[in-house]
């Protein structure tokens, strides 16, 4: 796999990939950055990164309902028998009064990923890409907020009542004492992260090193010096003694740890190095240092046990792999015996650290990946994550609570799509058997009972009737289900690229190929063939009629699929961010990826955004699909979040009489709409007009009397309007659709 490693001084091969493409690359770049510096080294190698803010639901017209906001683990801290593990877009608080048998005392959701968390006394200060919280957590079963700061914070160290922070090449002091009321001091110029520090000194990891700024007066700190070396990963400070870890900036980039002596800032002296050994976070315990481990390639280093008792002659004492993936954060607890290693999608690690010298790994807690579908059955969600299954109990949508899961350790497991129905989930699975029927009998004891081989694991799914199609890479196959415990392959046909969505109307199938939309006639089943190519861009898709909406490169595509075999463009509307996958509600599509977009779908050869981009939990949304009411989006590495649509669009409301004669006419029209209302339905006390976006238009009224009238619609751009009457028996609606005679 071709990586961009970010800040290590490779090129950019010139290869015209397209924006998903870039964007993998983008994210495989991140794992090598630690969770909490990732906003800075994004901006500093200038990666387009939002401001953070919180979006106006009004402007967007979505609202956050609720989310499950597991991802992968990033930091993880305690005290005593409380440990705070980071994990996506929230914060789990653990009780470890049972080391091996951890119990979770509760969840604390954020609006968008955490970065970094300190616990100081009874308050947790955790910031995330939005905003810094401040929660009092002095009984962990209920904790309470009782602080906020507005804007991206990643990684910051604490000293008494003082917080330090990078944001956008500018060092940050704020002043915590009241956290109901935090504000800023001073700052300075500097770049990077401010990760640790000691007394009056705060050191910064840097692409290009250390830097180390003065604190002593808050209001003015300055940068004193800096210590070049390689990519700096994690820094801990205590006294004058710095232990940090850096890869180096040849090939093959070498991780390298080293232990710094401060006592004079303004001169930061090395005092010894072990080359091959350090990771992305260090904890420090007396004459201990425990690493999380890092390296380069895919096969990361384990937790390495350090001895710094001569802080001029680290040594090398044991490790224990904790995982095939990235172990972030780590924290140690010697009243436990026991080191906690954030382990990215492999949860929180415990690893018996009693003999130092032969330290094991006794289990892992929270396991859990990006989220890359959801598929809802009745009053369950069914989320494929990154390593497995994750079944969710959304009963009340407000508080949606993880019920139980399947996963595999450092089995490199990828599951891209889930669709399920009554006692079964058919999920996508790698490696083979790549198709696995899972019975959900008991949804709380989810049990892998049956599976089959396909050419790779599916990208997307869609189950109906006796059969589950499936979008691969090269390959869209059908799956027999009729016997869910004896699921077959019945039907092939070969693709030109990479899938990534999955559509199904009556006897077609469209399928999101990459480079293109591709047709496939399911009418038999057994022989699948693509009938159509609609050559453009496209990663995600829904339809309505005969027309497919489909996401490309940053653009929302309509495309019109009335005569299969030749699909052509209606219209084509640009978008501000990356764009993964579209769902369509009436007159509305809502478009998922780096940022939510409502667009007006009421004409689709003239599409309209309709309010502001709304903010996900996560850098990117990866599938949304449409439950009524709700919508569910599957937050990538923040989770699952449900939404509310506001005013963004006017459904036909159900009349609250029934008339018995035609009281509305014609249906479509061409620029007058004419109404009559009869004894039955009673005078009509107010008319109003919206059109497909939720807009109230200043519509002429030309009144007959009191029981007819004619609405003028002609100065009205053609689409869908919904009609609202108000009358003495009660409230009625009507559809209409304007047209342009031609």
């Amino acid at each position: 796999m071709l990586v961009l490693l970010l800040g290590l001084g490779l090129g950019v091969l010139a290869v015209a990939w397209s924006p998903m493409h870039r964007e993998q690359m983008l994210m495989d770049s991140l794992r090598r950055i630690p969770p909490k510096m990732r906003m800075e080294w994004m901006f500093e190698k200038g990666w387009k990164t939002e401001d953070g803010g919180l979006r106006k639901e009004a402007d967007s017209g979505l609202r956050l309902l609720s989310k499950w906001g597991r991802g992968p683990a990033a930091e993880v801290t305690g005290r005593d028998t409380l440990v705070v593990l980071i994990l996506g877009s929230e914060v789990a608080l653990l009780s470890f009064a049972e080391p091996d048998s951890p119990r979770v005392l509760s969840e604390i959701q954020f609006p968008s990923l955490t970065a970094q968390s300190y616990l100081e006394d009874s308050l947790l200060y955790t910031s995330s890409n939005v905003d810094l919280e401040v929660w009092n957590v002095s009984d962990p079963t209920q904790p309470v907020k009782r602080g906020q700061l507005l804007g991206q914070v990643g990684d910051f160290w604490i000293r008494d009542t003082f917080l330090f922070y990078i944001r956008r090449d500018t060092f940050h002091v704020l002043s915590i004492a009241n956290p109901a009321d935090i504000y800023e001091l001073g700052s300075c110029i500097e770049s990077g992260s401010a990760t640790t520090g000691s007394g009056n000194t705060v050191v910064v990891c840097q692409s290009g090193g250390f830097a180390f700024v003065d604190v002593s007066n808050p209001a003015s700190p300055y940068e004193v010096s800096t210590y070049s070396c390689g990519l700096a990963l994690s820094a801990t400070a205590r006294g004058n003694l710095v232990c940090a870890s850096y890869d180096e900036n040849a090939y093959p980039y070498p991780t390298r740890f080293i232990t710094l002596d401060i006592s004079t800032a303004g001169s930061p002296r090395l005092l010894g190095r072990l080359n091959d050994l350090g990771g992305f976070d260090i904890f420090l315990d007396g004459p201990l240092a425990f690493v999380s481990g890092g390296g380069e390639g895919s096969y990361p280093m384990p937790l390495q046990i350090l001895s710094i008792a001569d802080s001029a002659h680290p040594a090398f004492i044991d490790s224990c792999r904790t995982t095939n993936r990235y172990p972030y954060g780590i924290w140690e607890s010697a009243n436990l015996n026991r080191a906690l290693v954030a382990d990215e999608y492999d949860g929180l690690a415990i690893v018996d650290v009693s003999n130092l010298s032969d330290p094991v790994l006794k289990t892992w807690v929270l396991k859990t990946g990006p989220a890359t579908d959801v598929s809802i059955d009745g009053q369950r969600c069914y989320v494929a994550c990154g390593n497995g299954l994750r079944v969710l109990d959304v009963s009340d949508p407000t508080q949606p609570t993880c019920i139980s899961g399947l996963d595999s350790a450092f089995d490199y497991v990828f599951c891209d799509a889930v669709a399920a129905r009554d006692s079964f989930a058919f999920i996508g699975w790698a490696p083979d058997p790549s198709f696995r029927t899972v019975s959900v009998a008991d949804p709380l004891k989810p049990e892998v009972v049956a599976g089959c081989s396909l050419l790779s694991w599916p990208e997307a799914m869609v189950l109906r009737d006796s059969f589950v199609y499936c979008a691969e890479h090269y390959k869209f196959q059908v799956v027999n289900i009729a016997r869910p415990r004896e699921p077959v392959v019945v039907g092939t046909c070969g693709l030109p690229e990479y899938s990534y969505d999955l559509g199904l109307r009556d006897t077609l199938a469209f399928v999101a190929n990459g480079p293109a939309l591709e047709v496939v006639s399911v009418m038999r089943p057994a022989t699948p063939s693509v009938v159509g190519t609609w050559s453009g861009h496209t990663y995600g898709l829904d339809f309505r009629d005969t027309v497919v909406f489909a996401v490309g490169q940053q653009v929302l595509n309509t495309i019109s699929v009335a005569n299969p075999a030749a699909p052509y463009l209606l219209d084509s509307l640009p978008l501000s961010f990356i764009t993964h996958d579209v769902v369509v509600v009436d007159s509305v599509a809502y478009v998922c990826g780096w940022q939510l977009q409502t667009v007006n779908i009421a004409n689709p050869r003239d599409l309209k955004v309709i309010g502001a981009p709304f903010a996900v939990p996560s850098q990117c949304a990866h599938r949304i699909i449409y439950v009524p009411p709700f919508l569910y989006v599957a937050c990538t590495d923040g989770g699952v979040s449900i939404y509310e649509t506001l005013q963004t669009g006017v459904s036909e409301l159900p009349s609250s009489t029934s008339p018995s004669r035609k009281w509305l006419e014609p249906t479509v029209t061409t620029g007058r709409v004419r109404f009559l209302f009869d004894r039955e339905l009673a005078g009509c006390g107010s008319v109003s007009v919206y059109d497909a976006g939720g807009a109230r238009m200043p519509t002429p009224i030309n009144d007959h009397d009191s029981r007819s009238g004619e609405i003028d619609l002609s100065n009205a751009p053609d689409g869908v309007y919904v009609l609202r009457f108000k009358t003495d028996r009660g409230s009625y609606s009507a559809k209409v659709v304007k047209t342009t005679r031609r």
